[in-house]
């Protein structure tokens, strides 16, 4: 018989209990994981756009961003912008109070928020509005960046308290000050401040430089022509409408022709504007130019013509008309025998 042999002592031992599953009890191989499969995420639902937002949660919203834990949507400068578009007068508050927390937040570039809140303001007014701004600036709370931008938004509004931040800032250190300084002053049309810009027009900064005379031409300082007309030569496109308007109150006999000339190297909005300065101009010259743009090729400038034509008193205006009536254009058409009806009907012809 044969012997079966038992198995020695201290052969098995004790499998240790690690916490780890069985290798092998499934499968090939494969790991068995102690913990529970994952639950899938639920999806987030996608924010709401911010224009289907009623406008009592945007104040609500822009109230947390400033006085407690912000909501995650929508972000201040949204709120801001999209208040602004809506005009909201209850906003006014707030905007000064973010513009107070993060004014001092710039460096070469004014804080988002400030920008946003200014722009907000000089849509929603009234110019009294900006009013508490201008003991921060005053108080050099402001940045020089955000100096600049506020003193752009006191001049979209013509708020006319901010005059005596003009001075002191015509003189600031930060060109960007200087510059905006320049537009607050034409903005408000504070001719007397015309002395402290002119030795602007030598600021070895051109945007200052350039800002200077743009002020003076339209605060109707006469020594600003030249240097004007000298800008209007090289100027671009983008900053002919300026210097036309700026031209306009300090123009001489020759200022039409050159007028007339820019227009050659324009755009449709920029011989619209040079024919409304034009319009503008007391100059005998100025309606042989208008002339002239009625037979441009754009029916937008024909129309311009039109218009700038009702601000003289020539005899040349009712053959121009007559002919602009039979454009090819109908609302040419029709504007031009609207005007020949207001010259017949009025008693000045």
């Amino acid at each position: 018989m044969k012997r079966i042999s038992k198995p020695r002592a201290g052969r098995l031992k004790k499998r240790v209990d690690t916490g780890q599953g069985d290798l092998f009890a499934q499968g090939q191989g494969t790991p068995v994981s102690a913990d529970p499969p994952p639950v899938p995420a639920a999806e987030t639902p996608p924010a709401r756009p911010i224009g289907d937002w009623p406008t009592g949660h945007l104040l609500d919203a822009l109230n947390l961003h400033l006085h407690a834990e912000p909501p995650e949507d929508p972000s201040l400068v949204a709120t801001l912008e999209e208040l602004a578009k809506r005009r909201e007068p209850e906003a006014v508050r707030h905007l000064i109070t973010t513009c107070r927390r993060f004014a001092a937040f710039d460096q070469q570039q004014p804080a988002p928020e400030v920008v946003a809140a200014l722009n907000a303001l000089a849509h929603i007014g009234p110019p009294s509005a900006a009013v508490p701004l201008i003991d921060l600036i005053s108080r050099g709370l402001f940045g020089p960046a955000s100096t600049a931008a506020a003193l752009d938004c006191f001049g979209t509004l013509r708020c006319r308290p901010a005059a005596d931040l003009i001075r002191p800032n015509l003189l600031h250190p930060d060109p960007r000050v200087r510059q905006s300084a320049c537009g607050l002053a034409a903005a408000l049309d504070r001719r007397d401040d015309a002395s402290a810009v002119t030795p602007l027009l030598n600021d070895p900064d051109r945007g200052v430089a350039k800002a200077a005379r743009l002020a003076l031409g339209e605060l109707g300082h006469a020594p600003a022509r030249e240097p004007l007309e000298e800008l209007l030569d090289r100027a671009t496109p983008i900053d002919i409408p300026r210097v036309a308007r700026a031209l306009v109150a300090v123009a001489d006999g020759d200022t039409p022709v050159k007028l007339a000339r820019a227009a050659d190297r324009c755009d449709e909005e920029g011989r619209c504007a040079i024919v409304a300065a034009l319009g503008a101009m007391e100059q005998p010259g100025a309606v042989t130019q208008l002339i002239r743009l009625s037979r441009d090729t754009r029916p937008a400038v024909r129309l311009a013509v039109i218009e700038a034509l009702a601000n003289h008193e020539d005899k040349r205006i009712p053959a121009v008309l007559g002919t602009l009536a039979h454009d090819t254009d109908t609302a040419v058409r029709d504007a031009a025998e609207a005007a020949l009806r207001s010259i017949d009907a009025s008693p000045d012809w």
